[in-house]
């Protein structure tokens, strides 16, 4: 392996160390995790950049990343620090070229800037993607077009109906049934933990509807 995992170079106690200004404490885990720079930086495409003055930025990287990882949020330092190092790595590239850098990426506008923030979206999207896979295939395909899913626009219900070859009230059930779906504890618990729904009121409320069927 090219560089170490959190729970081999050191545990919260280190990075707290660095956090706090002991030199000796950073110093170790710069040490430990350039591998990683060396990772991340060979797959990024450096421009005008020579490898030398990418290495750098990707250690300027490193250095942000072990000041910045919060041991309790529960990510690995390496999925972490691989998101700093390479926007630090694409900003120098892009200001080489004069171009603006404050989007968190090239062409994706909006992308929040804290690294955390980031791979929270990154996990919800994916958990999001997978509950939607795992519905019928009508549902799957109403949800998708009606939320503008799968990089389409969003669909009204009765452009659906028309796409479809079906009433707006025929798409609006199926709509309707995957929500449902979607929101019941056995498709959604850990969605909602992600993004802190996951209390009983917040189940109570989100099948309450089924009451009114």
């Amino acid at each position: 392996m090219l560089y170490c995992t959190t729970s081999q170079a050191g545990d919260a106690t280190l990075f707290g160390q660095a956090q706090a200004g002991d030199a000796r404490s950073l110093a170790e885990l710069m040490r430990w995790h350039d591998g990683l720079v060396h990772h991340v930086i060979r797959r990024q495409w450096h421009g005008s950049l020579t490898y030398a003055e990418v290495l750098q930025e990707g250690r300027i990287g490193l250095w942000r990343a072990i000041l910045g990882f919060d041991t309790e949020r529960g990510f690995a330092f390496s999925t972490y620090a691989s998101v700093v190092i390479a926007r630090q790595v694409w900003r120098a590239v892009a200001q080489a070229r004069g171009e603006e850098t404050d989007h968190g990426w090239p062409g994706q506008a909006g992308v929040s800037p804290d690294p955390l923030t980031y791979l929270l979206e990154q996990e919800v999207q994916a958990r999001l993607w997978a509950m939607v896979a795992q519905l019928p295939v009508r549902q799957r395909e109403v949800v998708r077009a009606y939320y503008g899913l799968a990089g389409q626009r969003a669909h009204t219900l009765a452009q659906l109906g028309r796409r479809l070859g079906c009433t707006r009230q025929g798409v609006h059930y199926h709509l309707r049934r995957a929500l449902l779906r979607l929101r019941h504890p056995a498709f959604s618990a850990r969605l909602r933990a992600l993004v802190g729904r996951n209390r009983r009121q917040d189940y109570l409320q989100a099948l309450r509807p089924d009451r009114r069927r």
